[in-house]
């Protein structure tokens, strides 16, 4: 996993916290592959999307959740797909005005949106203030565009409620190893 420059995968965990079921199976030392094959063993999905994105690279996982969130394109509304397409259009080329659009259009979405915790996530995602305009600068924390990526994959699986949830896991699974390697991510099941 060239995007993933850890021999084990303990620096990435400190970033968030594994579900209280999983947290005791999982040793720290473990590579990061290692921990990918445990977690799809358990089909902890949720677990599994935080790790991929804390683990790959700002950008990379950004485009993951894009990825996630195309997957469920039948059932945005107008405003869902147009987040999705601004942030898609952010990650090929991030602007500060691109990134202030996006935060405008996500204030008028429900947090069950996973195009909102996409959106969330471009704003969030340490390329620029997260403070209004005319105030101070006031920078994210460090890995809170992961939190949201994480909260787009698997609100994306979830919401609206479906049968395919465990094939669309399967799949962006497969686009974030794909990303992880160096691909684009777009890869077809």
């Amino acid at each position: 996993m060239k995007k993933v420059p850890f021999q084990a995968v303990a620096p990435i965990l400190k970033h968030f916290e594994l579900s209280d079921d999983v947290v005791e199976t999982v040793d720290p030392a473990l590579s990061p592959e290692q921990l990918v094959a445990h977690l799809l063993k358990l089909e902890a999905n949720i677990d599994l999307a935080n790790f991929w994105a804390h683990a790959l690279p700002m950008r990379e996982s950004i485009w993951w959740a894009c990825i996630g969130v195309s997957k469920r394109t039948e059932v945005l509304k107008p405003l869902e797909k147009q987040v999705l397409d601004a942030s898609l259009a952010w990650v090929k080329s991030p602007t500060e005005p691109l990134r202030r659009q996006i935060e405008v259009l996500i204030e008028k979405l429900p947090n069950e949106s996973a195009s909102k915790w996409l959106g969330m996530a471009v704003f969030w995602s340490g390329s620029g203030s997260i403070a209004p305009i005319d105030n101070p600068i006031v920078m994210p924390s460090e890995f809170l565009y992961a939190k949201a990526v994480g909260g787009a994959v698997n609100t994306a699986a979830a919401l609206p409620e479906w049968d395919g949830y465990k094939m669309f896991y399967k799949d962006v699974f497969r686009s974030a190893m794909d990303l992880a390697n160096g691909g684009t991510g777009t890869v077809e099941g």
